[in-house]
């Protein structure tokens, strides 16, 4: 059996700094209902009824850069045919973001539970904008709730 060791230290009023023996692992920000888990390898957010026991979870790997593949032209390849040659032509990297929309049921339900539906905009492909609206909204409630 090996040895581990794993401390989480709240940092303010619903974010969390985990620590293990290897250093800091994740940053935690959200509450019971919601959460969202940024890590070294990832993102994972979580949305639960507290007290229930139900909950869901998604997990985004973090994408590794790619470098591109660079080769140096061979006698044999410089010999062969124009004909035959095609051109090796990276992707555009506008060509290969996936655009994500807002879909109605999610913007329901960022209109009436932001504190939960929010968070699903950080997945990737919500553009700025939409991520900007939802969280604007959000803050807009708790600010409206703090004043009450």
């Amino acid at each position: 059996m090996g040895f581990n060791f794993r401390k989480s230290l709240k940092i303010a009023p619903g974010v969390r700094l985990n620590i293990t023996k290897k250093g800091v692992s994740s940053v935690s920000l959200g509450g019971k209902g919601a959460r969202v888990n940024l890590g070294k390898k990832g993102t994972r957010t979580t949305v639960g009824l507290p007290g229930t026991g139900l909950s869901y979870s998604s997990y985004s790997p973090k994408q590794a850069k790619k470098e591109p593949v660079r080769s140096t032209p061979t006698k044999s390849s410089m010999q062969m045919n124009m004909s035959q040659v095609r051109p090796q032509i990276p992707p555009l990297p506008f060509m290969s973001k996936i655009e994500r929309n807002v879909s109605i049921l999610l913007g329901i339900g960022i209109f009436i539970m932001p504190y939960v539906f929010a968070w699903f905009t950080l997945r990737k492909g919500y553009s700025n904008a939409a991520r900007f609206i939802s969280f604007g909204w959000l803050l807009f409630l708790v600010f409206v709730s703090m004043q009450k």
